[in-house]
């Protein structure tokens, strides 16, 4: 891998876990991402300039591009919603890591993809089993009250979310390839278009719920700051990932080095908004990331 890719994946990994963080530590709420989400669409609109016409795209890729706004919207809405109930040094990890097990398994109960391998199924089950460390205090707080809780729900629904648009928008993106888009223009086009469908999606969401409702005087007033850096973050560190995936074929190396935020957000949990430091959570976050570089690398 070269520098260059190196670097631009470290700091897309460094944006992925501060935007989290400033989600958690501001104002954990849909109608914050949202607004976020609407921001960061705004400022990176000229992308849409690039590439063929959208005339050209079949009615195929709009039915994606709005099957992955949805899913999107779920993400954002789980990690707020359990966010807004728990330690992001346990729930981010989870809705970060529990992707890599789902994905393959989806892939290969519905899109008839290559079989798993050994290696494979071990490593899905260090992340199980990492991630079911995440919320002891003790290992005696193996119970199953322990995980039955709201916010443990709401990170399954972010996990569930980014599952599916990650499925969905290798198929938008083929699309865009096949009508005359290059790499890189399809990644930014799309980019911009998801976020975009998501806002699409959540904003009406958003007006249905009234705690959701009932924030936005407040966040237009005290976080309009906030939610213009959390948007920029957002959508740059979808981009900085597109760039590098152009400019190195090692892509299992590029998806195991991104996961480098999930020990970074917990550190900064932990210093940051000073939550618990239990010795359990440092194993189970261990034995996560040797599972996701067994199911990258191996």
């Amino acid at each position: 891998m070269s520098s260059l890719a190196l670097g631009l994946i470290l700091i897309s990994v460094c944006l992925h876990a501060g935007w989290n963080l400033l989600g958690k530590g501001r104002a954990p709420s849909l109608a914050f991402f949202m607004l976020a989400m609407g921001s960061g669409a705004l400022i990176f609109a000229p992308l849409l300039a690039l590439g063929p016409a959208f005339n050209e795209l079949p009615d195929e890729f709009w039915g994606w591009l709005v099957a992955t706004g949805l899913c999107q919207a779920l993400y954002m809405g789980g990690l707020a919603w359990a966010y807004a109930r728990g330690e992001v040094s346990v729930l981010y990890p989870i809705a970060r890591a529990l992707p890599v097990v789902l994905v393959p398994l989806v892939s290969l109960s519905l899109l008839d993809s290559q079989a798993l391998t050994v290696s494979d199924f071990t490593g899905m089950g260090l992340i199980v089993l990492g991630a079911l460390m995440l919320p002891l205090s003790s290992p005696q707080g193996l119970r199953a009250r322990t995980y039955l809780t709201p916010a443990l729900g709401f990170a399954l629904l972010a996990a569930l979310g980014t599952t599916g648009y990650s499925l969905i928008d290798k198929q938008a993106l083929d699309i865009m390839l096949s009508v005359g888009y290059s790499p890189t223009s399809a990644g930014a086009v799309f980019l911009v278009l998801q976020a975009m469908m998501t806002v699409a999606w959540g904003a009406p969401l958003v007006m249905l719920l009234p705690t959701e409702r009932r924030r936005l005087p407040m966040l237009w007033r005290g976080e309009r700051g906030s939610m213009l850096l959390t948007g920029v973050m957002v959508m740059a560190t979808y981009g900085l990932v597109l760039i590098a995936m152009t400019l190195t074929e090692e892509v299992s190396l590029v998806v195991a080095m991104r996961q480098l935020s999930i020990p970074l957000g917990v550190v900064l949990g932990v210093v940051w908004l000073r939550e618990r430091a239990a010795m359990v959570k440092w194993v189970g976050i261990g034995v996560m990331l040797a599972g996701l570089w067994t199911v990258a690398l191996v």
